[in-house]
């Protein structure tokens, strides 16, 4: 019977679950990538330096990474059916019922997504094997493997990730008492945006970024540096992330002091919802972190083995990009996920907006200033993310703590960031939008 109910609320609301099954199915992708290099290395015992500790070094931060990807999108989706919860609990039904039904619902989910990003991450690996290949790191004739580890990296993570977050999200509305569940159905937008285990979560995660990048400045120069650099770009991206709520008012004083009636609206809006406006912009620090601290990162080593043809750093460098780009798309695809779901889901407001006189126009203007708070604020914490990672690296690397690239990649990192929330938040309004406001306030 559970199950049942389950696959039924499922396909009631198959269009948000689609968006985290789709990160799921990414982040199993590339984990799974990494997990079959891991393995060819571990049982074929040939080339270990590359097929052991590249993907190990690679795949712990990138492990990470899609973690807190699958963990922030199903946590969205969870947090957008808190009135559906709230109301079951106003029916009698018990958290211990809520929480069993959030966490089957998500595995419903997970798995067919899972089994889906497993063939392409065997796709993944085997081009990263043959770069390797192609330039002399791996021997010829190495295939790639997939058994124990393949899966249980690639498949466990994800289901993991995505239980864990089912868990966590399902709380709120399983604690909430019966006779206050129809109050608590409407969206919070005031009160307390961060909980206690929240800014724990964040004060323990800065301070191991913090102290993988003063490992990484007692390091001595060698491959193993950005064993720790990396990482502690990503422990500050996802601590500030956490933290990314506390965040928001700040910003959203910038878009309100402006002058016009709808940059003070979205201004007023983002403060009110920052909680929201935090979990939306969460995704975006981590890509800005990532693609910033990894890309300068290989720049600088770049730099300093530049005219070295036959070096091992300079013949590894290709393959290096082709996995920072892996990483890129699928912390882009988290992104456009997370936005277009929330923004789909704000039909009822955009539908009062325009029942009190606002224009389709307007509407689309202050999803816009609302997207360049909240890219704003992303580029800001990622650049602390950034910094985490290169300037001890190139302490090391260099001397200096500018990293040896050139500016106008951070500035494409910048405009992308803005560019990709335009993308994705704008055509999901006007997709809303084609929804009559009469109709718009029936919506959930």
């Amino acid at each position: 019977m559970r199950w049942r109910l389950a696959f039924v609320t499922v396909r009631a609301h198959l269009g948000s679950y689609l968006a985290s099954a789709v990160v799921v199915a990414a982040g199993t992708a590339l984990l799974a990538g990494f997990a079959g290099l891991l393995e060819t290395g571990l049982v074929t015992g040939r080339d270990t330096g590359f097929l052991v500790t590249l993907p190990a070094i690679l795949g712990g931060w990138t492990m990470a990474v899609v973690a807190f990807g699958v963990v922030s999108t199903v946590s969205l989706t969870i947090q957008q059916r808190e009135r559906e919860l709230a109301l079951l609990r106003s029916i009698a039904a018990t958290p211990r019922q809520v929480r069993q039904s959030v966490v089957l619902e998500t595995v419903i989910v997970a798995v067919p997504a899972i089994a889906a990003g497993l063939l392409p991450g065997l796709g993944l690996g085997a081009v990263v094997l043959r770069r390797l290949v192609d330039a002399g790191l791996v021997a010829v004739g190495t295939e790639l493997r997939a058994g124990p580890v393949f899966l249980l990296a690639g498949a466990g993570t994800s289901l993991c990730a995505a239980v864990g977050a089912a868990l966590v999200s399902g709380r709120r509305a399983a604690s909430v008492p019966p006779v206050r569940a129809l109050a608590a159905a409407a969206p919070r937008v005031t009160g307390r945006v961060l909980s206690r285990s929240r800014v724990a979560a964040a004060v323990g995660l800065l301070a191991l970024g913090l102290s993988l990048s003063a490992a990484t400045l007692l390091m001595e120069d060698g491959p193993l540096l950005s064993s720790t650099a990396g990482p502690a770009g990503v422990a500050v991206a996802v601590g500030l992330a956490l933290l990314g709520p506390a965040a928001v008012p700040a910003a959203a004083r910038t878009a309100a002091a402006r002058s016009g009636a709808t940059a003070r609206l979205a201004g007023r809006n983002v403060r009110a919802r920052a909680g929201h406006t935090g979990s939306v912009a969460a995704p975006l620090i981590l890509l800005v972190g990532i693609a910033g601290g990894t890309l300068y990162m290989q720049t600088t080593e770049d730099s300093v083995h530049r005219g070295s043809a036959g070096d091992v750093a300079a013949r590894l460098a290709p393959v290096n990009y082709l996995v920072v780009a892996m990483i890129i798309t699928f912390s882009a695809i988290v992104v456009v996920n997370t936005l277009v779901a929330a923004t789909r889901r704000r039909r009822r407001e955009f539908g009062l907006l325009r029942l009190a006189t606002a224009t389709r126009g307007q509407v689309l203007v202050m999803v816009a200033v609302e997207g360049a708070v909240t890219a704003v604020l992303a580029v800001v914490l990622g650049t602390v993310a950034i910094a985490a990672t290169t300037v001890p690296y190139s302490m090391v690397r260099t001397g200096s703590p500018i990293a040896t690239g050139p500016g106008w990649m951070y500035a494409a990192i910048a405009g992308g960031a803005v560019l990709l929330v335009m993308l994705a938040a704008i055509p999901a309004a006007a997709g809303a939008l084609r929804t009559r406001p009469v109709d718009a306030l029936a919506h959930a």
